[in-house]
């Protein structure tokens, strides 16, 4: 020991990765480095990694199965601990070919009809289910939705949620106030325009996320409507803009270090050997954050 402290000898960790046929990294496959909700997630990734002694290899999909695939090869070559997962599609191929590496794997923010792996999740139901009774509370009988049109559990769960409100309340459901959107502010503003196009236009939307609501807020300054006097936004996510807006988004707000925790910590026991059976896994509670885009619905429809 006194060599050791001496020479600050350091062990060789690839002569320990060699033994055991893995390292002390996790890989982490996100689909979008720019929207701000997947920097909270990763920041509880990384806190519970370090704490851990793993690193965490970073990989960025933008939203491609292709790329997807070629970096479940590359951290199966890199002989990564564990993957900690949100995939961009419902496209089971890259979960099967992380379970035929046999590669240690948790889903997060989102699950895939199919895949048998554990998924870290909010309450995407309650979520919607919530932005959209508030706007009812508020008056709003004309309520358009931008969604994610992708067989995944967070935008089914979000969507049902906005559905299930409306029934509940007795409004009917109209196919053309649920607008297509994507992940970036343009296509937030391109599905405001498409709603605002009806003959019968909203008076208020619920966005699938902050960004999708962001984009429809700067159409709505940009055609001339006043948020909240003239039209009512309601995001999802809270990421921290969401709060400098002007003006400020009502949102729902998402465990999202919580969720980036809980996920690294069900990987880890997953790696040390530990059974993790999927029925124990509740999804985690969201909030409704009511700030400054909502308000009563105007006497007179926009437009």
């Amino acid at each position: 020991m006194q060599a050791i402290r001496e020479l600050d000898y350091q062990p060789s960790a690839v002569a320990r990765n060699l033994r055991l046929q893995r390292t002390s990294t996790l890989g982490l496959i996100l689909p979008d480095t720019q929207n701000p909700y997947f920097s909270e997630v990763s920041r509880g990734i990384e806190w519970i990694a370090f704490e851990n002694r793993y690193t965490v290899i970073l990989c960025h999909s933008g939203y491609s199965l292709k790329r997807e695939l070629q970096y479940i090869d590359t951290l199966r070559r890199q002989r990564v601990a564990g993957v900690i997962w949100i995939p961009a599609t419902a496209n089971l191929e890259p979960y099967h070919r992380l379970v035929k590496f046999g590669v240690p794997t948790v889903l997060l923010d989102r699950s895939i009809p199919g895949s048998s792996v554990p998924a870290v999740v909010a309450d995407n139901f309650r979520g919607g289910y919530l932005a959209t009774q508030h706007l009812i509370q508020l008056g709003h009988r004309r309520i358009g939705s931008i969604s994610r049109p992708v067989d995944l559990s967070h935008s089914q769960g979000r969507i049902h949620g906005y559905l299930a409100a409306l029934g509940d309340n007795g409004i009917p459901i109209d196919e053309r106030l649920i607008a297509p959107g994507g992940y970036l502010l343009e296509d937030g503003r391109k599905a405001f325009e498409q709603l605002m196009g009806l003959e019968d236009p909203p008076t208020a939307i619920f966005a699938y996320n902050d960004i999708m609501a962001i984009g429809a807020l700067r159409a709505a300054h940009q055609v001339g409507l006043h948020v909240p006097d003239d039209f009512s936004i309601v995001g999802f996510d809270n990421i921290p803009e969401a709060d400098f807006t002007c003006p400020a988004l009502t949102t729902i707000s998402q465990p999202k270090f919580d969720m980036g925790r809980t996920g690294t910590e069900l990987l880890l026991k997953m790696i040390s050997g530990a059974s993790c059976p999927l029925d124990n896994l509740q999804p985690l509670d969201v909030d409704l954050v009511i700030r400054e885009s909502t308000g009563p619905a105007p006497l007179k429809r926009p437009g």
